[in-house]
């Protein structure tokens, strides 16, 4: 199903032109996400995310729904890939959903999309049980404000515990006004 895009060239504005689809191909894809088999809606999800069309944005929020994390976690990933900023008020409400699972896909697409409405979770997310989610959480604080707070996601409580009060005091001072 998937073409590679004959003659295409990327410029700064493309998000992603490795696979265009036939109109055909993309209304099957769309089908595809509402399929019974949590594969065949995974792969679909996966696979619009990579086709750059935000046609795909609002099918793809509605499977964040979907019952099985790794369709969730492909949609999440596949509307970062996307760049449409109107698909961040639905990944930023998963970021209190404790029933979404890991939250990792969920801060990369935010990251992704330069969300900085996002930064008061993340730094949130410093503290987090999971040392995975914690990582990603700074280092998308680095990339969206281009601070640095040293962190270490595996460090002591107390090592963590100081970088994130640093961060709530930068916050404070700048992300407020």
């Amino acid at each position: 199903m998937r073409r590679s895009a004959p003659g295409s060239e990327r410029t700064e504005n493309d998000v992603s032109n490795e696979y265009r689809f036939t109109p055909e191909e993309f209304d099957q894809l769309i089908r595809d996400l509402n399929h019974r088999v949590w594969e065949v809606r995974r792969d679909a999800a996966e696979a619009l995310g990579d086709c750059g069309d935000t046609r795909a944005v609002v099918p793809l929020v509605r499977v964040l729904q979907d019952g099985v994390g790794a369709v969730r976690f492909a949609a999440a990933s596949s509307l970062g890939k996307l760049g449409d900023v109107s698909a961040v008020p639905a990944l930023i409400a998963l970021l209190d959903a404790n029933d979404f699972g890991s939250h990792g896909p969920v801060i990369e697409a935010l990251t992704e999309l330069k969300a900085q409405e996002a930064i008061p979770y993340f730094i949130r997310f410093l503290r987090d049980n999971d040392p995975r989610i914690r990582g990603l959480a700074a280092n998308a604080l680095m990339q969206l404000t281009r601070q640095f707070i040293p962190f270490k996601a595996k460090g002591t409580e107390e090592e963590r515990e100081e970088a994130v009060r640093q961060w709530e005091a930068w916050w404070d001072k700048i992300g407020n006004n």
